[in-house]
Order: structure tokens, then sequence, then C-alpha cells
């Protein structure tokens, strides 16, 4: 469980280069309960890097898993075991290139984020520069995601992208793989302020680029622009307040127009003590669909809000307060609290907002840099809440083990 380091010389290939190599392999066991459904993922994933002396580097890795679950739904088709699936993912690879201390350029498939987190998170393929400068930090990105694995990417604006995602997908339908071909632009600027404080602008451009004969205007293709800001304060040294706000504009296919809000509230505080511990208290908004301008707020990843409930920020309300703790140096402890709202009128449900609330918790143990195992648990509530008071709760438990070779 050792990583190779080789530092050659140049006199091996050219006179004054010398570079670094480094490469490693990841085995992963996940398994997972869900109400009468058994999840089990195992994987291998190896890894490459190489690192030159002249402000290029470059890192490979990619990951081979199969894929079990088990349901016990009382449908006898569904019942038992399902054929374990074969899953190739190259996960990331990003060349990087540093001509100095304040420029970057990196180009393959690599991990972003906008902002506030709110339109698009996750591994993307494109290209991104970034620079610091005398006025703040700016970055400027281009990315396409047609070569995504679709789980991975979670996009689903659209009635397409939904209809494709729920798609099965096995080796006689390799098209399935993918997600959504969609393009992304971004410009970023932090600026930073008196006190340790920084001011975030961005500005994002998405753009659909999916095929769609066939469907209707209205379902067809989905065009969105997102503007972001967001002020970081430290106003003393154990406390953190974040807060921030969205604006998305949107166009469909048949040419018609709508706008969406979204806002953010974070509050962190490092509590005194030997525990290193810390809490966190956060507010999220995404509209939802109130009259002919605004529409339910559209993000580009469509990633749950919650551990166990499934909803998404478009026409969502998130309260949560989380807790953090390493009580030993190999120890992590997590743990959350969060309550779900909705923030549109539903006619079917009119008057009805609450969707209820989830308490989720983990333990992470890494005694060595090359084992971690993982442990987690929780539930949802709709009882808290009044959208379905009478259902029944929801629970999902989680166990994970990684070697490091």
């Amino acid at each position: 469980m050792k990583k190779f380091l080789f530092a050659l010389p140049a006199l091996f290939l050219l006179p004054g280069l010398a570079f670094a190599l480094d490469f490693g392999l990841l085995a992963d066991q996940k398994f997972e309960a869900e109400g009468k459904v058994l999840f089990y993922n195992s994987s291998l994933a190896p890894w490459f890097s190489w690192t030159g002396d002249r402000g290029l580097s470059l890192y490979l890795s990619g990951a081979l898993s199969f894929k079990y679950s088990h349901y016990d739904d009382g449908i006898g088709s569904n019942d038992g075991w399902a054929k374990p699936a074969l899953l190739p993912e190259l996960s990331r690879f990003a060349l990087q290139y540093r001509p100095g201390r304040n420029f970057r350029i990196e180009a393959g498939r690599f991990a972003y984020s906008d902002t506030l987190g709110f339109a698009a998170s996750g591994l993307f393929d494109g290209l991104r520069l970034e620079a610091d400068l005398a006025f703040g930090s700016v970055a400027l990105g281009a990315w396409y995601t047609g070569f995504l694995y679709r789980e991975s990417a979670k996009i689903t604006m659209t009635a397409l992208d939904m209809k494709n995602y729920a798609e099965p997908w096995d080796w006689d339908r390799f098209g399935a793989y993918f997600a959504s071909r969609r393009a992304l632009a971004s410009f970023r600027w932090d600026l930073p302020l008196p006190g340790f404080h920084t001011l975030s602008l961005e500005a994002l451009a998405q753009f659909d680029l999916n095929n769609d004969e066939g469907l209707p205007p209205g379902e067809a293709r989905l065009h969105t622009q997102y503007g972001e800001i967001q002020a970081e304060l430290f106003p003393s040294g154990r406390l953190g307040l974040g807060a921030g706000a969205l604006f998305e504009a949107m166009e469909n296919g048949a040419g018609e127009f709508a706008a969406a809000l979204g806002g953010l509230l974070r509050l962190k505080a490092d509590l005194p003590g030997s525990l290193s511990d810390s809490l966190t208290a956060t507010v999220k908004f995404g509209s939802g669909r109130w009259n002919d301008t605004f529409a339910a707020f559209a993000p580009l990843s469509s990633f749950a809000q919650g551990a166990i409930f499934p909803g998404t920020l478009s026409g969502l309300g998130l309260f949560s307060a989380d807790y953090a703790a390493r009580p030993h140096r190999a120890l992590l402890l997590e743990t959350a609290l969060r309550y779900f709202a909705r923030t549109w009128d539903d006619p079917a449900a009119p008057g009805k907002y609450f969707y209820g609330g989830e308490f989720w918790a983990s333990l992470a143990w890494q005694p060595l840099d090359d084992l971690r195992v993982s442990l987690g648990g929780g539930a949802f509530f709709p009882v808290l809440g009044t959208i379905n008071p009478g259902g029944d709760p929801q629970w999902k438990l989680n166990a994970g083990l990684t070697l490091s070779f």
C-alpha cells in the first residue's frame, strides 16, 4: 500500500528536464440500504499523476465498478438480486499549466462549482483560465457535458433530459450512458475586501445542444443564464458569515422567456475546546412556479438537497444545522438536521408548503492514509410537514470501505 514516486533526471529525456511520476489504485466498497432496496457497489479506481519542472502537470483517474441491487417490493419480476451492471467511467483527466505564480490554465475533465454551488457542480469537460491580478482573482471557463456519465452529471433540466435519464442503460444501448448535451461558459471575479472578507461575482451561460426533433416546442431546448453574487465575512477568528443571491433568465424552444431567483445565508462557528468542532446554520432558497414571469429555478446539476429527501433546489427552501467534530485525529463525526419547504403554491394541494425534516449522522475512521471506513444513517419524517403528514418515515443506512494501494 505504498505510492510510488520517481524523480527522474533530465539526462534520460532532454537536458534540463526533470519530472515526477505518482500512481496508485483505490479499491472502494459501498453498501446502502433504503426501505426495501439494497445496493452494493464494488469499484477499482486507478489513478496516475505527472508533474514536470516547467509548470506542467497531468492527472488521470478512472473507475471500473460492479453495481448490485436487491429489491423486495412485492413485484415478482423485480424481487431479488438484479443482474450486476459493469460500469466504466473516466473520473478525471486534467492537464494543468502554470507559467507563473499568478496564472493557471487547466484543460480536460476536472471539478467545477459556481460561486453559490446552486447552478453547476461536479466534473466537467472543458477549459479554465485563472489569474491573480491587482484588483482580485478572475476566472474564465467553458465546458461541455455530453461525454459525462449521466448518473454522475445529474442533468435533468427538461422533459427530454428526464426521459433520456430514465432510459435503462446497458452495453446494447450505449448512447444512454451519456448525459444531456449542453455547453456552459462562466466568468468569475473574486474581489478581496479589508479584513480578509471577500466579494464574489459570477456570470454563467448555459446552451442546450440536444436534438429536440419531434418534441413540442415548449418541451424542447432550454437555454439559461445565471448572475450570482456572494459576500463572505469573518467578523471574528471563529465566526464566518456568507450571504448570496442568484438571478436566472431562461428561454425555451418556443422562444418564451422566464426568470427565477435563489438565495443563500450561512453562519459557521468554530466552537472552543479540544474537539476541533464546528456548527453551521444554512438557509437555501430556489424559486418555484409563481406566475407567467417567474418559473421554477432550473439548475444545470440537479442534485438532491438531502441525504434522504430527494428534492432538488428547484422550488425548494432548505433550513439546516450541521455539526462536525474530530474527537480523535482518525475520527470524524458529522450530524445534520434539515427541514424542507416548498416555495410555491401547488394547485393540487393549496396552502401546503412543508415537506418535513430529516436527521442524518455519519462517522468516518481513517487510522492510516490508505485505509478509510465510513458508516452513516438517518431518516426523513413526512409527519413533521403538511404536504404528506400521514406518510411513513423513510430511512437509509450506508457503509463504505476504501483501500489505497
